[in-house]
């Protein structure tokens, strides 16, 4: 596998390449020691001057040891090669005292008189953008051919050709003219063979074929085989313990990979320590059990049970079950369970069943149906009956369909550095509002009546997230998560986003607040401790909107609250342990400082 100059690589490296080695065996033996500054003059030697050098000249400047002297103009003679100044070279260089002389030829520019398609395949040529329009008449840059061929020579090795060659043959250079044609050896062509596994892991070879994405039969590509080590490390149930081999047998192409198991099982708790919002001088403290089982089959998926206490009274229960690549297709099963007790008001149970057509990767398209029922555990009869009016919380049954669709390219899942990601989320549903017997029963005008018993209901949902590098060991973190709801009837408040706490919105109560549509963006700084340790400070900053289907026509619901803080995510040799502080305050709440909200998170893997 090359990139070279077939029956013309004398020619070309007599302009660039050697001339600078030869330059540089010239300044090595002219060196001076013991200088303060040295200054470069550079004399060209054309009879033209102002038609060969003026725009090229390199500005006579003192440099502060002779190292720097020659690599600068080693630079602009480079620079002049890529500007078709093939000729260009120093003729003489000479130095009194401190002041170098260097005597330049630059000679004249050289242009394509064409550049043609020798035996490269037209599809080939299509793929990579070449044109021989674009190669007539044109100033000759080494620099654009090579990344012609380098562009050629790529395509091939990720087309089934890994030991491809890519040159120009037949090379002319006349008087300020240069002619060529562009080559491609592809050698034989190679197909995917086989995975082999070795090692104690068990894992489905579909399942590690499709989620790699080589399969046997499909063409070799050098870019999919480089990418393998990093795809496997996302995945926490195995270990890679060498690189990936590759060995060519015949027309076909077998990947070694060598994997243990790791336990990727986790049983995580966090405990939560607040100022009680209720009771002055009191703490909550509130509580989050999850498990989670990963592979555990040999089939990549996933089991997932998780509890969280609030605050008092108030509870949640999640259960999610995920099956990859169903009867060895790209598609998979996914399953949701939810419920949802708030205090003594009312009961969420919700249900979600998706079909993913799963991409490389993690990433996947989901189509997905859904049934919510919202039913109410008390109701104030009494003002009720002195309002004559229905509360903003009611029974509510939904059931919906929607699409969402996830992109992951970060560079490591679990702590990344660079990378971005994308997760979008849509679905139509009918609604409707079943009537309550204890308020019909109620000696006062049906408050139900001006209320239709079905509408419908739109939700969106998105998140976003991009990592930048920041220096050698820190990154920079900005998310942005939304939420919508869309009702021609309003929205309810047991219908609302529920946001806050060490998730989403950091510095309030755990889903603190309520939200028919809230925006909120995070500014992170990270700095790496190790693989999946770091520091971090943070600010979120959001703007909620309220509005409920009681909420007066002129009332202002929107606030916009934020959280400021700071923590540290560190690894143990029995698990992960995260300690964080934040602040939050809105429009009609200051920072207290006497008032953190602190969070202690440990994870044991088992």
């Amino acid at each position: 596998m090359m990139v070279g100059l077939k029956n013309a690589s004398g020619l070309i490296t007599r302009f660039s390449y050697t001339l600078c080695l030869c330059l540089l065996g010239l300044l090595t033996g002219n060196s001076l020691i013991g200088q303060e500054s040295y200054a470069l003059k550079v004399i060209i030697t054309d009879q033209e001057v102002g038609q060969s050098g003026g725009a090229v000249l390199l500005p006579d400047k003192t440099y502060a040891d002779t190292l720097t002297l020659r690599k600068s103009l080693q630079e602009w003679l480079l620079a002049l090669h890529g500007r078709a100044y093939l000729e260009a070279s120093v003729d003489t260089l000479t130095h009194i005292g401190p002041e170098y002389l260097a005597f330049v030829h630059i000679g004249r520019t050289y242009r394509w008189a064409k550049l043609e398609n020798g035996n490269v395949p037209p599809v080939f040529l299509d793929k990579i953008g070449f044109r021989e329009r674009l190669y007539r008449n044109r100033p000759f840059a080494y620099g654009e051919v090579q990344q012609l061929m380098t562009r050629l020579l790529e395509y091939a090795e990720n087309n089934g050709y890994p030991f491809a060659e890519v040159y120009l043959d037949q090379l002319e250079i006349g008087t300020d003219q240069i002619n060529a044609k562009l080559m491609l050896n592809t050698g034989p062509l190679f197909t995917i063979d086989e995975l082999n596994m070795r090692g104690d892991l068990r894992l489905s070879t579909t399942y590690l074929s499709r989620y790699l994405g080589i399969q046997p039969g499909d063409l070799y590509s050098r870019e999919r085989i480089l990418r393998i080590r990093e795809r496997l490390r996302e995945l926490s149930f195995l270990t890679v313990r060498t690189d990936p081999m590759v060995a060519f047998r015949g027309d076909r192409a077998a990947i070694g990979l060598d994997l243990a198991n790791r336990p990727a099982s986790r049983f995580d708790f966090i405990i939560g320590v607040l100022p009680n919002s209720d009771q002055s001088g009191r703490l909550l403290i509130t509580g989050d059990f999850t498990a989670e089982m990963q592979n555990q089959f040999g089939l990549g998926e996933s089991i997932y049970a998780a509890f969280e206490q609030l605050r008092p009274q108030t509870q949640q229960l999640e259960l999610r079950f995920n099956y990859p690549y169903l009867f060895n297709l790209p598609f998979g099963l996914d399953l949701n369970f939810e419920l949802y007790k708030r205090d003594t008001t009312y009961l969420d149970v919700n249900t979600n069943v998706g079909i993913q057509y799963l991409l490389s990767g993690r990433d996947y398209f989901k189509a997905f149906g859904s049934n919510q029922v919202s039913t109410l555990l008390t109701v104030d009869t009494l003002r009720i009956r002195q309002t004559g009016q229905l509360p903003d919380t009611l029974d509510v049954r939904r059931s919906s369909f929607g699409l969402e669709y996830f992109h992951e390219a970060l560079d490591y899942r679990f702590n990344p550095r660079r990378g971005w990601s994308i997760l979008l989320r849509a679905s139509a549903g009918l609604r409707r509002l079943p009537r309550n017997n204890l308020i019909r029963e109620l000696d006062i005008p049906d408050p139900y009546s001006n209320l239709p018993e079905r509408s419908f209901q739109y939700r969106i949902e998105t998140k976003m997230e991009a990592y930048l590098p920041l220096f050698r060991q820190s990154s920079l973190k900005m998310a942005l998560q939304t939420g919508f709801l869309v009702s021609d009837l309003g929205i309810l408040a047991n219908e609302q986003f529920r946001i806050g706490g060490a998730r989403l919105l950091r510095g309030f109560d755990e889903e603190f607040i309520f939200a028919t549509n809230f925006a909120v963006a995070t500014l992170e700084y990270r700095l790496l401790l190790g693989q999946n340790s770091y520091l971090y400070t943070f600010g979120d900053l959001a703007r909620v909107d309220q509005r409920t289907i009681k909420s007066l026509p002129d009332a202002n619901t929107v606030n916009f609250p934020y959280g400021l803080g700071a923590g540290i995510t560190f690894e143990t040799q029995v698990g992960l342990l995260g300690i964080s502080l934040a602040l939050g305050a809105d429009r009609r709440t200051q920072i207290d400082l006497g008032a953190p909200k602190v969070h202690f998170g440990y994870i044991s893997r088992f």
